[in-house]
């Protein structure tokens, strides 16, 4: 058995005892369930699991484009398996311990991190970090992978399967395990120029907590491209850690961490 199957096992254990909380409150109009955990809506997702520790589904566009999505977090365990068109492989990661593994387009393009190194980050930069280290990544392979990835039809329909999680309430603050996808998707966006549109966002019950944070400063540390504010991300238009780490990576012109779909940024967190 490998590592990233205890992961899931773990995450069903949890998913099941958590079954029926933290949700919306009810499905919208349009609805069907068709068995046990499936839900289908007018969106173009069909989901066979849905709770905090584990979303797995398939999403479908009008254009025949498919993205399907096996998504678990427990604790700081992260795995994402992340399949395209004819069941093509976009984006796998796994947890191995202290190791975080990526894999890009079947294996062309990995990185590999350790919790370590997360957490050394963290400490170093505190609430608001700036000169973000990128250097506990290990690349190998082709780069270049990394763009023929964007250039895949169903990657730019990451956005759209995004927000329209979002609109049936599952944000990566209440649902940890899609926390990794939107972030993906938000990164695509950046890169693509894709523009969906915002959510409606309650401010988060947190006397620190600030709507539309730095707003002369292009919304510094708020999940979204600029002052456009992904609510869904991180459950509100507040300032978060992970989303100021990238854009402190954007601002000091690191490109790759900024734009390309690294899906680093993922085991930063909210």
């Amino acid at each position: 058995m490998t590592r990233s199957t205890l992961i899931l096992g773990s995450a069903l254990l949890l998913a099941a005892a958590a079954c029926g909380s933290g949700g919306p409150s009810s499905e919208p109009t349009g609805s069907t369930t068709s068995g046990p955990g499936v839900t289908t809506l007018n969106d173009g997702i069909t989901l066979s699991t849905s709770t905090p520790q584990r979303i797995a589904g398939l999403y479908a566009d009008a254009a025949g484009n498919t993205l399907k999505f096996d998504l678990a977090k427990v604790n700081d365990d992260v795995y994402l398996d992340l399949n395209g068109n004819a069941g093509r492989p976009i984006l796998h990661i796994e947890t191995n311990g202290d190791d975080y593994n990526f894999s890009y387009m079947g294996g062309g393009l990995t990185m590999h991190t350790t919790k370590q190194f997360v957490a050394q980050v963290k400490a170093e930069t505190g609430p608001t970090p700036s000169n973000t280290s990128t250097s506990g990544f290990a690349w190998s392979g082709d780069t270049n992978v990394m763009d023929d990835m964007l250039a895949l039809p169903e990657v730019k329909q990451l956005p759209t399967l995004s927000r329209a999680l979002g609109v049936r309430g599952i944000t990566g603050m209440d649902y940890p395990a899609v926390l990794a996808l939107h972030k993906v998707a938000q990164q695509a966006a950046m890169a693509l120029t894709v523009n969906v549109p915002q959510l409606a966002s309650v401010q988060a019950d947190n006397a620190y907590c600030q709507a539309y944070p730095n707003s002369g400063d292009s919304c510094y540390g708020m999940c979204g491209p600029g002052c456009s504010c992904w609510s869904w991300v991180c459950g509100d238009c507040c300032y978060h850690y992970g989303c100021a780490v990238h854009d402190n990576w954007c601002r000091e012109g690191k490109w790759w961490y900024c734009y390309d779909i690294t899906a680093v940024i993922a085991i930063f967190g909210c």
